[in-house]
């Protein structure tokens, strides 16, 4: 603060942090309006009261975008979701080294600039996008060029392209001749990620899971297994979508030239008593880790150790409560629910976990287990719960995971809200 405003901020008795943003805001207004210029900002004004010409770069996020259009100011969307170039594109372990995160090329295609919420009212403000690579752990020029093509060319399609012109499997085709392109100009760029995506939907009527899987390496030669075996050359190859009835482990990879490309993706299914039934929640999940909706803790599939594969469903700050109505009361034996800890992103296993079962909902029979394993344990560590019982009538499960709140002393974060990460709550 330069000494005229820290005497001004003194003369009015400005302490207030909302006085003092305001008070700024328009100092910078006036300064900018003498230079006729205007103000272009992260989402962050916001929360100090807009300027009239302002525009916001939208990054947390689509919502800090949307308000500031409702109240009709210009905005870019660059949301962290889709927009950051300086996160992981493919599988780390396979990567130059970037800061974290994981957005790949099919991601950045999926990006929609307008929200449904601008759709009908207010599309007007959104400019277009913008993608962002930030440096802190890029030291070359070859590095930042790697971490935006092709990723900047998706977006461009994306942003220069009609909704309904838009289409991944076109782009990806035409993407093989935009790599010869890249290869005469000597581009540093990557193929994309070599991850199987192993996708599951299961039918209640005949009790079973029908099973896909997809890559967004243009005509892969994926092969996997269904026994939970080691994948070879001589591994089957997919074709098409099959069904699975009973639990397993299903292992799939992508091999070029007799050669796998990268690691196995494993998605293991489990057969129980839960799986389909009726969940209600007390607390919602936080939406930026919503996992699958309403069905996420009782479809059968388990999490890995990647807590933003779509598996895992997140909860900042409060405690996960659900309930499960499984129709009818049943012998129930044994209840087990699995939780995700990686302490560096703040994600932190539960201190307990309360299992009730109850045959009318309103007499409950309790277990608690407690966490075993220290908030400083470094890694990725997924720890299951596991509640004994003997052959209790139920028709009701009740799990709460007691969310340790905030970040311990010795955190970098600490006093913020920490997260709890549950990925399915099994019931045999």
């Amino acid at each position: 603060v330069c000494p005229k405003c820290q005497q001004r901020i003194s003369e009015e008795g400005l302490t207030d942090e909302n006085e003092l943003q305001s008070y700024f805001i328009k100092r910078i207004e006036k300064y900018l309006n003498e230079k006729a210029k205007k103000l272009i900002g992260w989402d962050e004004i916001l929360e100090g009261g807009l300027a009239p010409d302002a525009t916001v770069m939208s990054w947390r996020g689509f919502e800090g975008g949307v308000e500031a259009a409702h109240q009709g100011h210009n905005v870019i969307m660059c949301p962290v979701s889709h927009c950051y170039f300086d996160y992981y594109q493919a599988d780390p372990e396979f990567q130059p080294v970037a800061i974290g995160g994981f957005t790949t090329l099919e991601k950045v295609y999926s990006f929609e600039p307008t929200p449904l919420e601008l759709k009908e009212k207010g599309s007007e403000f959104v400019l277009g996008g913008q993608g962002n690579v930030w440096t802190e752990f890029i030291l070359t020029p070859e590095h930042a060029e790697y971490m935006a093509v092709p990723r900047m060319t998706a977006l461009a399609e994306v942003l220069w392209t009609a909704d309904e012109l838009r289409d991944w499997d076109c782009f990806n085709e035409r993407l093989q001749t935009q790599f010869k392109r890249f290869d005469q100009m000597g581009s540093n760029y990557c193929k994309g990620s070599y991850r199987v995506d192993i996708s599951t939907e299961f039918n209640a009527e005949s009790d079973h899971f029908e099973v896909r899987m997809g890559t967004e390496i243009f005509e892969a030669e994926i092969r996997y297994t269904v026994d939970g075996s080691e994948l070879t050359t001589g591994s089957d190859i997919y074709i098409e979508p099959f069904i699975i009835d009973q639990s397993t482990t299903i292992k799939a990879a992508i091999f070029e030239n007799e050669k796998m490309k990268e690691k196995p993706s494993e998605k293991t299914i489990i057969f129980h008593k839960g799986i389909g039934k009726k969940v209600t929640y007390k607390h919602s999940w936080n939406p930026k880790y919503p996992g699958k909706g309403v069905q996420t803790l009782v479809d059968g599939i388990r999490g890995s150790e990647r807590y933003s594969d779509g598996c895992w469903q997140g909860y900042r700050g409060n405690d996960l409560i659900v309930e499960i109505d499984l129709g009818e009361p049943m012998d129930v034996n044994y209840v087990t629910i699995g939780f995700f800890q990686r302490q560096r992103s703040w994600v932190f296993l539960p201190d307990k976990v309360t299992v009730s079962l109850s045959s009318d909902g309103s007499t409950w029979i309790d277990q608690e287990i407690e966490n075993d394993i220290p908030a400083k344990s470094e890694g990725e560590i997924i720890k299951d719960f596991n509640a004994e019982f003997n052959n209790v009538k139920a028709q009701f499960v009740r799990v709460t995971g007691h969310n340790i709140k905030g970040c311990p002393e010795w955190h970098p974060g600490a006093g913020n809200e920490c997260w709890i990460f549950a990925d399915e709550i099994i019931i045999e």
